[in-house]
């Protein structure tokens, strides 16, 4: 027995690398890519059912981070990509606020033209504005709603509910959950994308290994000895093609196991990244200089309104000053 493990330690060897190679790839490899699977299958089945049960608008972020993502990796990736979620704004002429601000502009209006006909045309003093609205109860009241009109569209600013509801990001989710994140780095295919290369590899060594130790072991000092050397010359090449054919086609079923979950968890991944574009539509920046362009020209256009009135109403000597 002892001879027999001496004279067959090359295939014994290259047998138990194989054996460690193929044990690691399927443990390391394969089953935690079907893990991930299951995990992947879960996340989307619970998005897809969130966009049934609710519309962009009404989705919570607070709901997906407790219930959704429950993995580990998934939750890190998660709030990532939530920090580039902003809230949905409505335009300023549209919803609550916007409608706040044209009953205050129309107000405004009013009170001016009321303050322009109570005064007959001439110049009223700033400073008297109050003491002429306590002597007239027409001007008292307009400048009481006036003023309550006013209190409203600063509480719904500071309030924010002339914001829809909805969330955008300010990237598209491919950025966050990438194959790389969620596929590549757990499953580590950047190394075991090349064991079917190593078994190919180590099934070429055993066959070379065979090959010198029975040209090491030809003994031609006599006819008899040629003959049984070489029998088993023959024996060991067939061993040493055997081990290689072995190794190679376990470098075609690994390399075939690699692609086909490689490719189902990125098609798993690009279906994730298709659900949170759409329950969270990705604009670029350009959208959020538009806004800010238009309050600044709004704002603008406010304070010159409100200085033209002043300067209208304003005495000849006030006007000189400013």
């Amino acid at each position: 027995m002892e001879n027999l493990l001496i004279s067959n330690w090359h295939w014994i060897a290259v047998s138990a690398v194989l054996v460690l190679l193929s044990w690691s790839y399927l443990l390391r490899f394969v089953w935690p890519a079907l893990e991930l699977q299951q995990r992947l299958t879960q996340l989307i089945q619970d998005l897809q059912q969130m966009l049934k049960d609710h519309t962009p608008q009404t989705v919570s972020l607070s709901e997906i981070e407790r219930d959704i993502m429950t993995d580990p990796r998934f939750l890190h990736v998660w709030q990532q990509y939530a920090h580039t979620l902003h809230a949905r704004w409505m335009p300023t002429d549209a919803g609550p606020l916007g409608e706040a601000r044209a009953r205050v502009s129309q107000l405004s209006k009013s009170f001016f033209a009321e303050m322009s006909l109570a005064s007959h045309g001439g110049h009223l003093d700033l400073s008297e504005i109050e003491q002429f609205t306590q002597s007239d109860p027409r001007m008292a009241s307009l400048w009481q709603i006036y003023q309550l009109a006013l209190e409203e569209v600063q509480q719904l600013e500071a309030s924010g509910q002339h914001q829809s509801g909805g969330w955008q990001a300010t990237a598209p989710a491919e950025h966050y959950f990438s194959e790389h994140a969620l596929v590549d780095s757990p499953l580590q295919t950047h190394f075991y994308k090349h064991v079917p290369g190593i078994l190919t590899g180590v099934g070429i060594i055993g066959t070379f290994t065979g090959l010198i130790t029975g040209l090491m072991n030809f003994d031609v000092s006599s006819p008899e000895q040629v003959q049984m050397a070489l029998s088993q010359l023959v024996q060991t090449v067939g061993q040493a093609f055997w081990i290689s054919a072995i190794a190679i086609t376990l470098a075609m079923i690994f390399t075939w196991l690699e692609k086909a979950l490689l490719s189902a968890r990125y098609r798993q991944v690009e279906t994730l990244q298709q659900l949170l574009d759409r329950l969270f539509v990705p604009k670029g920046g350009a959208e959020y200089m538009e806004r800010l362009t238009l309050a600044t020209e709004m704002q603008a256009a406010l304070s010159y309104k409100i200085l033209s009135q002043l300067r209208l109403n304003a005495p000849t000597s006030a006007r000189v000053k400013a």
